[in-house]
């Protein structure tokens, strides 16, 4: 009797013991998904009310509210401004129009000093400028978000500028390239869900661990097409990576490189960029701004974009209408980056200086 009494209180204080573990992971794992939770949700009612149906699905999300709130960024009323901005009208009579396209480089024109000093000056010229920029957009999201822009807001510049980021890469190969088959996207949409269902429902810790980690793992393999074991050791990878090398799977290619088929799959997918943007007939020059990470300065990182671009730039039918705006090459003391960032975003002051003037510059001599 003692023995079976000793026995029963071991399993007890072993389940008692797996529930507090799990109580605190499943606290973890909460605090880190609430934001996303609630943004989700926001971003997907928004998207709904103001992109038609068969865009909006691809478009992942839209500018933050709690970002443009007049501050560091300026203060945006429209709904539509929350998926692009007119810094100057677009209309017949301009010398031309001109759509900026790009992620959080792009979107450092809307910061008020920024936008304040480039817009006065686009302003003394007959020129259209409306900046779609969006932070962490990529050459995928750019895709389908080119398509609403000229399809359903009938915005049809002549310059098109886009600013390829080094991160681009990661991002459309390991984020972003779920958007590219409609049935991995509905599978994956699946296992999304249920991931955050899991983290809402009201059971047992244990349980809902289990069914968070068994939903993960399913939306993870469904978004690389990988086996069960591949999988599994993929995420180990990102686990390594993520927490002892402090390295983001965005910035993944850039430290190791990339195989074959994955510089192809790039290579296509900036073709279909560039003839997405083509379909407009009124466009005539598209301007690619590609810029280093500071680690590229010290040769730290292995891989940048600029292969693929000019690549898929050479296979394309209108590579006599697309310019590169390259800031590779410069002296060590011409870049200014923010400290301890390591997405590597430039200073106010050189978004000022250097970046923004040497883009402008380029286009308006046109």
């Amino acid at each position: 009797m003692k023995k079976n009494f000793f026995y029963l209180t071991l399993i007890i204080f072993n389940l008692i013991l797996i529930e507090a573990v799990s109580f605190y992971a499943i606290k973890k794992i909460v605090s880190k998904y609430q934001d996303r939770i609630l943004y989700k949700k926001q971003t997907n009612e928004f998207k709904k009310r103001v992109i038609d149906e068969k865009y909006e699905k691809y478009i992942p999300y839209l500018r933050s509210k709690n970002q443009y709130d007049g501050k560091s960024y300026i203060n945006l009323k429209k709904e539509n401004d929350f998926i692009f901005n007119e810094i100057t009208p677009f209309n017949d009579e301009n010398e031309f129009n001109i759509l900026i396209q790009g992620d959080s480089y792009g979107e450092s024109l809307n910061k008020v000093e920024i936008h304040e000093i480039f817009s006065n000056q686009i302003n003394n010229k007959k020129v259209g400028l409306i900046n779609s920029s969006t932070s962490s957009y990529s050459i995928t999201p750019h895709l389908f978000q080119l398509d609403a822009l000229l399809n359903q807001f009938l915005i049809k510049p002549e310059i098109l500028v886009l600013i390829y980021d080094q991160t681009d890469i990661g991002d459309d190969l390991y984020r972003y390239n779920i958007f590219l088959n409609d049935k991995q996207y509905k599978k994956f949409e699946l296992y999304d869900n249920k991931v955050i269902k899991v983290l809402k429902e009201d059971n047992l810790n244990s349980l809902k661990l289990v069914f968070f980690l068994k939903n993960y793992f399913l939306k993870e393999k469904n978004r690389y097409q990988y086996s069960n074991f591949k999988t599994f050791k993929n995420l180990i990878k990102r686990i390594y990576l993520n927490n002892f090398q402090k390295l983001p799977v965005a910035l993944t290619p850039l430290r190791y490189g990339i195989s074959v088929n994955e510089e192809n799959i790039l290579i296509t997918l900036m073709d279909n960029y560039i003839k997405k943007a083509f379909s407009n007939k009124r466009l005539k020059k598209i301007y690619f701004v590609i810029h280093p990470h500071y680690n590229h300065l010290d040769n730290v990182y292995i891989l940048d974009n600029r292969k693929i671009l000019r690549t898929a730039i050479q296979k394309s039918l209108y590579k006599e209408q697309i310019e590169i705006i390259d800031f590779f090459g410069k002296e060590k003391s011409f870049y200014s980056y923010e400290e301890g960032d390591i997405f590597s975003h430039p200073t106010k002051e050189y978004y000022i200086n250097n970046f923004w003037p040497k883009i402008f510059n380029n286009i308006l001599d046109y």
